[in-house]
């Protein structure tokens, strides 16, 4: 079986595939391609790698796929999802286009005959997490909210917006340890999950923070206020319980994860662009040209390892005169090669150091080394104290406080 890397420092993202399809489809107007095919889903899902990969910058992702056929769910409850409609007739021959992005993408599209796209990502979050490093679900399923932790956060990409345990207190009123329960009280009627009549979502919380579990708060019903509410308690317990295991997410499937592949490396954008020009999204070439180009290229084994969060970049001795020629020579050698550095202006004339030359000065913040080494600041334009230029770095951004 293969063995999880040492994720510590590194970010795990993935995206929930199907989920968002569905999104983008009903979200995008209609478009069709030069041969004829409904592409507006496409083209969204293209869009979202290309800054997902450009922007959020993961070092490694995944795309979550629903695999065809029954799973382990619909043979503990017939009717689960029953209710659902037919994939509309023009996003079905969107699909195999979508498989075609993600393979041009160099991006692992996981699928397991007998599970959902959620269990892929509870999956992977767990053996993320367990590994050290941070997961972000690109999902807006509710199910997934059950996953959360310090380590572990969603990400709605129609909003731009993280949610986390906080969030989930704030608008649920529980801990992540109680979604698989509250779900299970409320029921899910886009799954066909029945869960207990008349509990909505705020009896729900009130009865979680009360007794803290399902099994707890159905061990009480009979001292719930309300004849009715305290009957159905009581009714459907039996079903409450079943919808428990509907709601719970596999944690561990039985799969592989090809952790090699899902590293991050900017993908091969003459393929990319061919795909795009074939699916006839030309707002969408240059763009992709243009960000893609500058992706940095972190699956490459050559790459150079990052020291990790927090500690100082050079263990450099603080210079004692103004840095010559040739010490900005070495300094933005070492800096390029590491891929992660910190910016301060530092001068004793209140000018950045090396402000004449175009340079930015750059250090690791510790009060041992005020110096550890300078950037070019060529590409950088002026944005006033404290905001985030571009870097001549690919793939990072520099907090300055003036820019020459």
């Amino acid at each position: 079986m293969t063995t999880t890397p040492d994720l510590t420092g590194r970010t795990v993202w993935v995206v929930d595939t199907l989920s968002r399809i569905y999104q983008l489809f009903h979200a995008l107007p209609e478009m069709t391609s030069p041969q004829g095919e409904p592409v507006s889903a496409v083209y969204g899902f293209a869009r979202d790698l290309i800054d997902i990969i450009t922007s959020r910058k993961p070092d490694y992702l995944f795309c979550g796929m629903d695999a065809a056929g029954p799973t382990f769910r619909h043979e503990a409850f017939e009717a689960y999802k029953a209710t659902r409609s037919e994939m509309p007739a023009d996003l079905v021959p969107q699909i195999p286009l979508v498989r075609r992005l993600v393979q041009v993408m160099r991006v692992p599209l996981l699928e397991q005959a007998g599970f959902e796209a959620d269990d892929v990502l509870a999956t992977l979050a767990t053996r993320t997490a367990a590994a050290g490093g941070r997961c972000i679900l690109a999902t807006s399923d509710k199910d997934a909210r059950q996953l959360l932790s310090d380590q572990v956060q969603l990400y709605n990409l129609r909003n731009g917006k993280e949610f986390g345990s906080d969030d989930l207190l704030a608008e649920w009123g529980i801990a992540p340890e109680q979604v698989v329960d509250f779900l299970s009280l409320v029921g899910d009627s886009v799954d066909n999950v029945p869960g207990v009549p008349l509990i909505g979502p705020k009896i729900a919380s009130q009865l979680l923070q009360q007794y803290g579990t399902l099994d707890e708060v159905l061990a009480n019903a009979a001292k719930v206020a309300g004849k009715k509410r305290s009957h159905n308690l009581q009714e459907y317990a039996d079903t409450a319980r079943a919808s428990r295991e509907l709601v719970r997410l596999h944690l561990d499937m039985p799969c592989e994860i090809p952790w090699e592949d899902g590293r991050v490396a900017a993908p091969p954008v003459d393929d990319v662009v061919a795909f795009l020009k074939e699916m006839g999204f030309k707002s969408l070439v240059a763009e992709a040209e243009r960000k893609l180009a500058a992706a940095p290229g972190t699956a490459s084994a050559a790459a150079p390892q990052r020291p990790p969060e927090g500690s100082p970049l050079f263990p450099l001795e603080p210079p004692q005169q103004p840095a010559t020629g040739a010490d900005v020579a070495t300094l933005v050698e070492a800096a390029m090669a590491t891929g992660r550095i910190a910016v301060a202006a530092v001068a004793a004339d209140a000018r950045p150091v090396g402000a004449a030359s175009g340079l930015v000065c750059v250090a690791p913040g510790g009060p041992e080394s005020p110096l550890s080494c300078l950037a070019p600041c060529g590409s950088l334009h002026h944005t006033g104290a404290g905001n985030r230029c571009p870097s001549p770095l690919p793939g990072r951004s520099l907090r300055h406080r003036a820019c020459p």
